[in-house]
């Protein structure tokens, strides 16, 4: 072999194996939850929410949907699915006042026991059109209970409802095929794994913050970034400076106000055999993106019903303002006062 073909090749080689990481594929998947002005910690204002998406797209990123990735239709690493957990009302109007004209079309977990039936939640119609509008639907459980090994053990039919029925009303409802669980809370086991799989699931997203390299190595542990008031401008920080993304001179948000200090951006290996995050350790987990005062998942395997023997009921996402829960408070104890006055005069 010739000295010079031999330096070629070697150039060659050199360049791909240090170029290697720019021709990865990835894609990094937000999970939202609500857009409401409200002080929990998983809902944004109509502004922020939009500052969030304009400060990707500056910065060099797609938005890509989920038919996307699984169709292998991206390239590079510089890719972001929006995904929104739960059906808060609230998602109908941001989609069609934010995100729609970007042309993003988010991945939506559904549970189907709040769908038309609480105020606070999305019609059936409001699904369907979402649907009908390039919104890639999934299960989000039928009650949005943990999926934990425990809750199988101690419950098992309601366990197997929160992934067969919760399917099956949104197959008729929705006129389509649902193969895609977005864990209740990132919480998942190997005994819900084998059931989504039996019932047909052919992928499922936890809560674990890292870029899902693709092809992905396991389609029932694919990683999401929990977007939170505490967190987001770390994950966005991070997620920019992890891709090699120049924050473009435009951008709607400052990036001397992007920290990267939220622990939740710190990589974790690929094993290949995907940790399976438990009941028990998952709200600490969790804890470590929130601030210190802010109450989180309690643990339904210790905390089976209330002092009243009513069962506990997971976080939602309410659309009344603090003032209407004032009055409604208010009412409910003008209420339970006349009854103690009644049940005084009668005793």
């Amino acid at each position: 072999m010739k000295k010079t073909t031999f330096i070629t090749l070697a150039s060659v080689l050199i360049f791909f194996i240090f170029a290697a990481p720019s021709y990865s594929k990835g894609v990094y998947i937000l999970c939202y939850h609500a857009f409401l002005e409200k002080k929990d910690p998983y809902s944004f204002t109509n502004e922020i929410f939009r500052e969030q998406l304009h400060k990707l797209k500056n910065s060099g990123f797609t938005f890509v949907t989920f038919e996307d990735v699984i169709n292998d239709k991206i390239t590079g690493n510089k890719n972001i699915l929006i995904s929104i957990d739960d059906g808060n009302k609230s998602v109908y109007q941001a989609y069609y006042s934010i995100m729609k004209p970007m042309e993003i079309k988010p991945l939506l977990g559904i549970y189907p026991a709040i769908i038309s039936r609480m105020h606070y939640a999305m019609t059936w119609d409001e699904v369907k059109q979402l649907s009908a509008d390039g919104c890639y639907i999934a299960s989000h459980g039928y009650h949005h209970m943990f999926l934990s090994e425990k809750y199988y053990n101690q419950e098992p039919a309601s366990f197997k409802k929160e992934i067969y029925l919760s399917k099956k009303i949104l197959e008729e409802k929705l006129n389509r095929k649902i193969e895609t669980m977005l864990y209740p809370f990132g919480v998942n086991s190997p005994i819900a794994i084998n059931e989504l799989k039996n019932a047909g699931y052919k992928y499922a997203m936890t809560i674990e913050p890292r870029m899902e390299s693709l092809p992905s190595a396991n389609n029932f542990q694919i990683h999401r970034y929990l977007m939170t008031k505490t967190g987001y401008k770390g994950i966005i920080a991070h997620i920019i400076k992890q891709s090699g993304a120049a924050v473009a001179e435009n951008s709607q948000t400052p990036s001397n106000n992007l920290q990267v200090n939220n622990p939740i951006v710190t990589e974790q290996k690929n094993t290949g055999n995907a940790e399976q995050i438990s009941i028990i350790d998952y709200p600490g987990r969790i804890k470590k993106i929130l601030s210190d005062n802010t109450k989180f998942i309690p643990d339904i395997t210790q905390i089976k019903t209330n002092k009243h023997g009513k069962k506990f009921k997971p976080f939602v996402h309410t659309s009344k303002t603090p003032a209407e829960l004032r009055n409604t408070n208010k009412k409910i104890s003008s209420k339970n006062e006349k009854k103690n006055q009644r049940k005084k005069k009668t005793a």
